[in-house]
């Protein structure tokens, strides 16, 4: 299974039931293998931002949704993005971001990864296609527990790159409902200025479910000569060149662990 089948995968088998993207490679694929499974609704919309509004506005009725783009299209969706962030969510909400490392297939090169801090969102970072299907389910308890967007950011080595994966079934989840709460949904300077101080305290607390992550695995190694920080496929390539290396794999790259 390629690593956009099996993120694909992780997404329907989380229970979602509407999905979004704008196509750009590497990522087109997440939504064209979505399409192919029942109880979902999967649109191609005119453009990465009307892909996340689509996503958000399933969210705010209480169903897990989804929103897939390339590395660019987060400029595109950032408007929406950087709004929500601070609304929250009501059902779980993950943005899969392909980054196009090595220009295969793009204008320009771009590391996701900084959304994470700018954004105030916590980011998963798998390294093949049984992380990829793994990090999705994880990340929308994540996004549910923490009421912020979740951020999965894929490579075009993971998006592309097929391995075995082994899988589940699908988990139904009653949809809650939309509940008119324009205090918390309606992002005027008055709203938006209450809602700055609890994510900071967002902040805070997810820095301390960093501290115990369990997708953040230290390997200790026989090889004690030299010691790796990785994380997402750079850990496999790593894995070959130094087999008995100590190892921190950093699973949840945003934010990051500081005391552990």
């Amino acid at each position: 299974m390629s690593g956009n089948d099996a993120v694909a995968r992780g997404v329907w088998e989380a229970g979602v039931r509407v999905a979004a993207a704008y196509p750009g490679t590497p990522s087109t694929e997440i939504l064209e293998s979505l399409s192919r499974y029942p109880d979902i609704h999967a649109n191609w919309a005119v453009n990465e931002k009307v892909s996340l509004e689509i996503a958000i506005g399933a969210s705010v009725a209480g169903s897990r949704a989804f929103a897939a783009m390339k590395h660019v299209g987060v400029n595109v969706a950032s408007d929406a993005l950087m709004s929500q962030t601070l609304a929250g969510v009501e059902g779980g909400l993950v943005i899969a971001v392909a980054d196009d490392v090595g220009l295969s297939s793009s204008q320009n090169e771009q590391d996701s990864r900084y959304w994470g801090r700018f954004g105030h969102l916590p980011m998963l970072e798998p390294c093949d296609s049984q992380e990829a299907y793994e990090m999705v389910k994880e990340a929308y308890e994540l996004s549910e527990k923490f009421n912020v967007p979740v951020l999965l950011r894929v490579t075009t080595r993971v998006s592309h790159v097929k391995s075995v994966v082994t899988a589940g079934s699908r988990e139904e989840r009653e949809v809650k409902g939309f509940e008119k709460d324009p205090a918390r949904w309606v992002l005027v300077p008055a709203n938006a200025k209450r809602k700055v101080g609890v994510q900071f305290e967002r902040d805070k607390a997810l820095a301390d479910y960093a501290e115990t992550c369990k997708l953040n695995v230290i390997e200790e190694g026989s090889d004690k000569r030299v010691g790796f920080v990785t994380s997402g496929p750079a850990y496999l390539h790593l894995r070959e060149a130094f087999p008995d290396a100590p190892v921190l794999k950093l699973g949840l790259t945003y934010p990051l662990p500081i005391e552990a």
